[in-house]
């Protein structure tokens, strides 16, 4: 017996048979589900034999609103699921002010787990994943996109992003003149019957793209590894920088700011900064 409560439940990213048992429960014992888009959710649960559901729109721009139903029915007895037209709500989707009202409210939330694009993209990147950030879509401004892709050099962890068919030429384009050694992982049509995964350096995506007008079509999740550094060897230009550093800054901060600016390992710029110290 599901208990009064506001519930968060993913739904397919592309095949229908990812939806869990447990989603499936929750959205035949709704009193009342919040969709994004109820036209587009009810193609999905007449094929689940979720009949006759009672539904309300909960998209960006009636969030709020639609809060005060949703805690207004689950005062009551009731139980409502959340969905939004894809994978798992408030993963750049809706919910987000829904569960921070019902929470304020004091209304229980409990989240299911299930499909979502991002974490299938990663576990399919090939790149790091005990360290990454998810970006939403990327910038859809010209002079955003550069500053949103020049912010990626020196990080150290994989950053992804969303992008439309539309603009994904465009996109990579920009990350190839800015990140060219970067992998990239150009994740397409997940768990659709064209899925496929494009590894590569961004130096090279912009050809393999234009190469066959069909690896631009469906939604992309994009994955940009951090740039891995030769172990070892220090431009030096560095070397000098760090040189006139420690003779006015402490060695710890003079190899924070270096570390910070070029993504170099603190530790392989501490030693070095010592040696240098000690010539000095």
């Amino acid at each position: 017996m599901l208990e009064s409560a506001l519930y968060i439940v993913p739904t397919p990213i592309g095949n229908l048979d990812d939806i869990t048992l447990r989603a499936i429960e929750v959205l035949k014992n709704a009193t009342l589900i919040a969709a994004e888009d109820t036209r587009h959710s009810k193609i999905l649960l007449d094929k689940l034999g979720v009949l006759n559901p009672k539904m309300i729109s909960c998209h960006d721009h009636n969030e709020e609103q639609r809060a005060s139903i949703i805690i207004e029915e689950v005062n009551k007895g009731g139980i409502v699921a959340l969905i939004s037209d894809a994978g798992s709500p408030l993963i750049n989707d809706p919910g987000y002010k829904v569960v921070t009202l019902c929470s304020k409210a004091n209304v229980k939330v409990i989240p299911l787990p299930g499909p979502c694009a991002l974490i299938t993209a990663l576990e399919a990147s090939a790149l790091p994943t005990d360290k990454f950030m998810f970006n939403g879509f990327f910038p859809v401004k010209e002079k955003e996109l550069v500053e949103t892709i020049e912010s990626l050099k020196g990080v150290d962890y994989t950053a992804v992003f969303y992008e439309a068919p539309r603009r994904i030429l465009n996109t990579m384009e920009k990350v190839a003149q800015i990140l060219p050694e970067h992998d990239v992982t150009l994740c397409r049509e997940m768990t659709k019957t064209f899925e496929s995964f494009y590894r590569l350096k961004a130096k090279d995506a912009p050809a393999f793209l234009e190469a066959d007008p069909d690896r631009t079509k469906g939604e992309f999740v994009v994955a940009i590894g951090a740039l891995k550094e030769d172990q070892g060897v220090i431009s030096p230009q560095i070397v000098d920088a760090l040189k006139t550093l420690v003779q006015t800054t402490p060695v710890k901060v003079a190899c924070n700011v270096v570390a910070n600016l070029t993504g170099l390992k603190k530790n392989e710029l501490y030693n070095l900064a010592l040696e240098l110290k000690e010539k000095n």
